[in-house]
């Protein structure tokens, strides 16, 4: 028995080694569906060939999508290949892909393949208006009144000690987005967070959470008619440049604040009514505060000093710099220049700058820069006075022109009348002097008819008498 088995294992060890090739195989694949009007992908997967020649065609609710052909003699060994055809869905329906021709392994065994794949064309979705929150809370605290996707504002109350808070929400649909959920800081008092809801459609809807930490003892103050609070907490402020961390005494509380050497400067934060926190210079000796403005350039940064001193060619009025409005002195003849009255943080020194909005430069404000503006302006100014003068100019000689050319054809037509009243009344003068001279004819011809009649009746009696006396002579 082991001497059948040593056979057997010699006689395989002794065989020729051949290849073993597996049976080539294609097949189709795609999504199922596809949105009317948009483009659909189609695959065909070709396995353990060495040479293929197949066609793969789209059809039905789409149009212009080619026929591909594609086939290739390989390298001899069997590999894995991939080819796409792509169409675009027209219409309603579906949409056919199918492949087919044949494919050969490195054996050299030919094998015919075929297949298809249908993709159902569906009506385009409508977006969804849904801007709906599903849920929203604050870790660790409860919301008053409980969450209702039609409620809008919320309030939730916080120990005196809280600094963060974590807002969580949920979207009712999918399509939609959320902002302004996540971790937030909190201040004493009133902090407002909005959590805006955007629907797929674009519109939004805003819930509002108003966190009150506890302050068993507010700092408010009041300018300007509004009310503010005095901010308690050194995180919640923003550190400006060249000032220095520290602290003031207020109404016997210790308040974060920031301390500019220079230029002597106090400043603390105070909360208006929105919760919006800003910096406010504060004067320990009045207890007055009056808000903190600055304009920083690659140079330095002026501190805007209040002043109610008129410039000329300039107009005081709120000015727009990057979202942050400031009171200013505008110039009348460029908008790009503002003129402040301020303090240099890094000397001390008061004056006059001259602030230049597009390329946000600051210099020393002086009287022939004005002058300079002023002159251009001037300039310009008088170099359109000659353009209009001279638009006006040749306005008045077109006019001009215009009117002697009426003038003259009025003129011409005037002559042409008169000459053809001229030649009528020259035909008529001549019409009548013929009349005249024929009349005149007629009447002489009858007038000497009339004489010779005359003159015959005349004669003859004298002629008669001639004879009687010729006859009394002849008688004697």
């Amino acid at each position: 028995m082991k001497r059948i088995k040593i056979g057997i294992l010699l006689t395989l060890i002794l065989l020729p080694i051949t290849n073993v090739y597996a049976a080539g195989t294609a097949s189709i694949s795609a999504n199922s569906s596809v949105v009317n009007g948009n483009n659909i992908t189609a695959t065909v997967t070709l396995k353990n060939m060495a040479a293929w020649n197949i066609q793969i065609t789209g059809s039905g609710a789409t149009n212009g999508c080619s026929v591909k052909q594609v086939g290739d003699s390989g390298d001899g060994q069997d590999t894995t290949k991939s080819f796409s055809l792509t169409c675009k869905a027209t219409k309603i329906g579906t949409i056919t892909f199918s492949y087919s021709g044949d494919i050969t392994s490195a054996d050299g065994t030919n094998k015919t393949v075929s297949g298809s794949k249908t993709v159902n064309v569906v009506k385009p979705r409508e977006k969804s208006t849904n801007n709906n929150l599903k849920s929203l809370s604050v870790d660790g605290y409860t919301l008053s009144p409980e969450f209702n996707k039609d409620t809008l504002e919320y309030t939730v109350n916080l120990e005196s000690n809280v600094e963060k808070i974590t807002i969580n929400a949920t979207k009712e649909d999918g399509y939609a987005s959320i902002s302004g959920d996540g971790e937030k800081e909190v201040q004493e008092g009133d902090n407002k967070f909005e959590i805006t809801v955007t629907s797929e459609t674009g519109v939004s809807k805003v819930y509002t959470i108003n966190a009150v930490v506890k302050d068993s003892n507010p700092i408010e103050k009041q300018i300007d008619g509004k009310t503010y609070t005095v901010v308690k907490r050194a995180s919640a402020l923003n550190k400006p440049e060249l000032f220095e961390e520290t602290t003031v005494t207020i109404q016997d509380m210790e308040i974060p604040a920031f301390y500019n050497e220079i230029t002597k400067l106090t400043l603390i934060g105070l909360k208006d009514e929105e919760g919006v926190i800003s910096l406010y210079r504060y004067n320990e000796e009045n207890d007055s505060y009056s808000k903190f403005e600055s304009l920083t350039s690659t140079v330095k940064t002026i501190i805007f000093e209040n002043t109610e001193e008129e410039i000329d060619g300039f107009e005081k009025k709120i000015v727009t710099i990057e979202n942050q409005q400031y009171s200013a002195y505008q110039s009348k003849y460029n908008e790009d220049y503002i003129l402040i009255y301020g303090m240099d943080i890094a000397t001390g020194d008061k004056a006059w700058y001259l602030y230049n909005i597009k390329e946000q430069t600051i210099q020393s404000y002086m009287s022939d820069i004005i002058d300079n503006m002023q002159t251009e302006f001037d300039q310009k100014m008088k170099e359109y006075k000659i353009v209009l003068l001279g638009l006006a100019g040749l306005s008045l000689l077109l006019l001009l022109i215009i009117v002697i050319q009426i003038a003259s054809k009025n003129k011409m037509k005037k002559k042409w009348i008169q000459k053809i009243q001229m030649h009528q009344e020259t035909k008529e003068k001549e019409a009548n002097k013929q009349e005249t001279t024929s009349q005149t004819s007629e009447q002489d011809i009858l007038d000497k008819k009339a004489t010779e009649d005359v003159n015959q009746d005349t004669i003859k009696p004298r002629n008669t008498k001639a004879k009687s006396k010729k006859k009394s002579k002849s008688v004697k």
